[in-house]
């Protein structure tokens, strides 16, 4: 891979990282707290609201503070949930049948407020009338119809069947028949009309308290916490999936660093092996260029010897052809050249295609197909092979190369592209 693809997708793989790393963090999640909260918020409400509405029909709650505050709090749950809902049209539906039903028991609770009211106010001044019209002797007629309602009406305000109501109503229209006292007119007439205003209001007060118990918000309550849930979860596993695919993008650039990483690493070592190269080359050239005629020999063996070491081969050497022979050569201790090498390399030369720069390379020995130059350099022992051929105006080749003894060739074999091989061809030999 080379350098400029990896060095590119590394910004691609940043920006892709923190697309994914918004998408894994599920901002939806919060959102669907806040309406899970919002439902539970207002379960707890409505069942408070339940509470003290037959609180306040058993005439255990005085004050009306408590369902105002309640229906308030309905109205507060409800905008929460409206305003953390998401705008799915399946979600908008039964967000307003549910908000419908919350009103609907909000005018229910209304209702039942104002009939309440006076129902209890009609309870006391029946008791009231009751109590006075009941203080006559014992075998007072009157007395006696009074007692009756009374035990009616009570019946009525536990049970109010049809039966129960036909009792009061009977009572009522008997006590109205009856003669009684002038001084008595006006405590009857009162008791009368609020018996059949309370005969009229407690069946009334039990079937508003009924619709309001029994309103449909319950239904619709399981039904949008059902909806939530299924749409939370939903989006945790949404999130899920990005963060995993998050984890194996950051592998993958990990990888990817890791990778550049080492191509540049690399390249280092390249450049410093290659100023290295340069510097040895500036060096044995300066040496040529200062040393005496009757020392070039010995530098050229020198330069050589320090071409071999520095790139790890077990023989070098330098063929001048083009007129007597000259033949320079280095082997590294414990490696010597077999028998009429290199004199057959000029042979060689000729008949392997070079590149236009004159360099023959043969990185392996198991590349070269079977025939007789193969087994000449297999004969040779040699494992690689670097050969650079050049030839001057005065008609003279030279022609310098670089081996290696090994069966295979070594991680550092001698390459086209090192410097050392541009030396050879340089105007020192």
């Amino acid at each position: 891979m080379k350098m400029a693809p990896v060095a590119a997708a590394v910004p691609v793989l940043l920006l892709l990282l923190t697309w994914i790393s918004f998408r894994a963090i599920d901002t939806d999640a919060e959102r669907y707290d806040r309406a899970l909260k919002a439902l539970d918020r207002f379960a707890a409400v409505e069942t408070a609201l339940h509470r003290d509405v037959l609180s306040a029909r058993a005439g255990m709650l005085r004050s009306y503070d408590p369902l105002v505050w309640e229906v308030n709090a309905l109205r507060e749950a409800l905008d929460r949930l409206r305003n953390n809902a998401s705008e799915d049209a399946e979600d908008t539906a039964a967000i307003a049948r549910f908000a419908e039903a919350a009103a609907r028991q909000e005018e229910l609770t209304e209702q039942f407020k104002s009939d309440n009211a006076l129902l209890q106010n009609s309870l006391a001044h029946f008791r009231l009338f009751s109590a006075r019209l009941s203080q006559a002797d014992a075998g007072d007629a009157l007395a006696r119809a009074v007692s009756v309602l009374s035990a009616a009406m009570l019946q009525l305000t536990l049970d109010t069947s049809p039966a129960a109501a036909r009792e009061v109503i009977e009572q009522l229209n008997g006590l109205a028949a009856q003669q009684f006292p002038s001084r008595a007119g006006t405590f009857v007439d009162a008791l009368l009309a609020h018996g059949r205003l309370l005969h009229d209001l407690l069946p009334k007060i039990d079937g508003v308290l009924r619709a309001l118990l029994a309103a449909p918000s319950k239904q619709e309550l399981k039904a949008l916490r059902t909806m939530v849930l299924s749409h939370q979860a939903v989006s945790r596993a949404t999130a899920r999936e990005f963060r995993l695919l998050l984890y194996m993008t950051s592998l993958l650039l990990l990888g990817l660093l890791v990778h550049l990483g080492m191509q540049l690493r690399a390249r280092a070592l390249m450049l410093r092996r290659r100023a290295a190269c340069e510097h040895m080359i500036a060096s044995m050239s300066t040496r040529l260029i200062d040393a005496q005629p009757h020392e070039v020999d010995a530098h050229i063996d020198r330069a050589l010897a320090e071409l071999g070491e520095h790139v790890g081969a077990d023989r070098a050497y330098v063929v001048i052809t083009g007129g007597p022979v000259r033949k320079h050569g280095w082997c590294r201790d414990g490696v010597s050249f077999p028998a009429n090498w290199p004199d057959q390399v000029p042979a060689l030369v000729a008949r392997f295609q070079a590149t236009t720069d004159g360099v023959i390379q043969i990185r392996s020995m198991d590349q070269l197909p079977g025939g007789t130059d193969k087994d000449v350099l297999a004969a040779a022992s040699l494992g690689s092979w670097m050969c650079v051929s050049k030839s001057s105006k005065s008609g003279q080749t030279i022609i310098s190369a670089l081996t290696l003894c090994v069966p295979a060739p070594l991680p550092n074999a001698p390459r086209p592209d090192c410097c050392a091989w541009r030396s050879t061809r340089s105007p020192m030999f």
